[in-house]
């Protein structure tokens, strides 16, 4: 069997949500992963890929590291038959803005709902409801889990009902509306509402949450809400379905392909260097989900670019490497790309320190916002390092 090639975007602007698709599609058998940064999409290392799937995360911040170099890529390996899948974040960068850097990804004719030339009235957490877009405002009615309905596009002979939550992802309105596979239908008892219900109805019910944008070979899935948030089996299901579906049509493209991305050889770690570099890791993640657990009880979120972070989310990202630390040791030789080793202790030992500075600066009472940067900076070095050690090491045990 042909396992899709799937490029899982893990760089700057973008939240721990990516981990979610790393879970999905690991769970569903696909073993074939990267994890491009915005430097490896400007230098068009995506055009090997069978999908390429851009999560959740600061929209502004992710376009403006992209640049035009990057939408250019992009655009490229849709053109040429790649399937793009942006959820939240994600869905909003290929659609048609005026507002620089979102201006240099104007790729698909679809308009938001949640768009607003007046500050709509919030009733909780206003750092969240609401972003200024030029002189309007994206505002977000609701979070948590709110319930989708397909529609005749997807299948005519029935329509499936589920639920998936929101995050600050958009209801869409498409140019085409046989693009839209899946509309919002309603609320859930876990909704919560950050507008009057009435303008979150006007906002959501009945336009798009799913859309599929076909783009000359290839196409653009977007993704209002988080279908890959792992609490939620059935909205996971629609992602590997269309995955599956797609990359099936994409297969002849692939092959044909004679100038695909050269990705950096690999090399073999085996013995006492193996058993250091698993250990190594091991000792800093314990250490830094200890400190991670005591910032959870303190009253702290850092607002980084256009995005609330709570120190929550920290513990994501080192639970995600924790739980698969135990898959990594039965394995009797490693398998990273160059520089990786120095890679990975570097980064685990700098999260274990800046982990215990921001722990001291917020007992303190002092501002701790650079280190968050940093905190956050590093764990995403540290993460896409260990899935690229990760999944290498898995794939030479399934090959041999």
């Amino acid at each position: 069997m042909k396992y899709p090639k799937i490029g899982i975007y893990a760089g700057s602007g973008t939240s721990h949500s990516w981990l979610w698709f790393v879970d999905l599609f690991e769970k569903a058998g696909f073993c074939d992963f990267v994890f491009p940064n915005e430097v490896l999409v400007r230098n068009n290392d995506i055009k090997s890929l069978d999908v390429l799937v851009v999560s959740g995360g600061d929209t502004f911040a992710v376009a403006k590291s992209l640049g035009e170099k990057g939408g250019r890529n992009i655009r490229s390996f849709v053109e040429q038959g790649g399937i793009y899948i942006g959820s939240c974040a994600g869905a909003y960068l290929p659609m048609r803005s005026s507002k620089p850097p979102l201006d240099l990804f104007n790729f698909v004719d679809v308009k938001i709902t949640n768009l607003s030339k007046l500050f709509p009235g919030a009733e909780i957490e206003i750092c969240k409801s609401c972003a200024a877009y030029g002189y309007d405002f994206v505002f977000h009615p609701v979070r948590e889990a709110v319930s989708l309905k397909t529609t005749c596009f997807f299948d005519k002979d029935r329509k499936i009902r589920f639920n998936a939550p929101l995050y600050g992802g958009p209801g869409m309105k498409a140019h085409d509306p046989s693009w839209v596979l899946a509309v919002y239908e309603g609320f859930t008892p876990k909704t919560s509402f950050f507008t009057s219900r009435k303008i979150a109805e006007k906002t959501l019910m009945g336009n798009g949450a799913i859309v599929r944008v076909p783009f000359k070979k290839g196409c653009f899935y977007l993704l209002g809400p988080h279908l890959e948030h792992p609490g939620f089996k059935q909205a996971n299901r629609f992602i590997i379905d269309a995955v599956i579906r797609e990359t099936g049509m994409a297969y002849d493209y692939i092959d044909l392909k004679t100038d695909k991305a050269c990705f950096p050889a690999k090399e073999k770690l085996t013995g006492k260097k193996a058993k250091e570099l698993i250990l190594s890791i091991r000792r800093e993640l314990s250490n830094s989900r200890i400190v991670a657990g005591s910032l959870e009880f303190l009253p702290v979120r850092w607002l980084i670019g256009q995005k609330v972070y709570e120190p929550q989310k920290i513990r994501v990202y080192l639970e995600a490497m924790w739980k698969r630390l135990k898959s990594l040791e039965k394995n009797k030789v490693l398998i990273l790309g160059p520089g990786l080793y120095d890679r990975i202790t570097h980064a685990a030992g700098r999260i274990t320190i800046e982990l215990r500075r921001i722990k001291q600066q917020i007992d303190g009472n002092r501002d701790s916002l650079k280190t968050a940067i940093s905190i956050f900076d590093l764990l995403h070095i540290l993460s896409i390092s260990f899935f690229d050690l990760y999944f290498a090491t898995l794939s030479n045990g399934i090959n041999q």
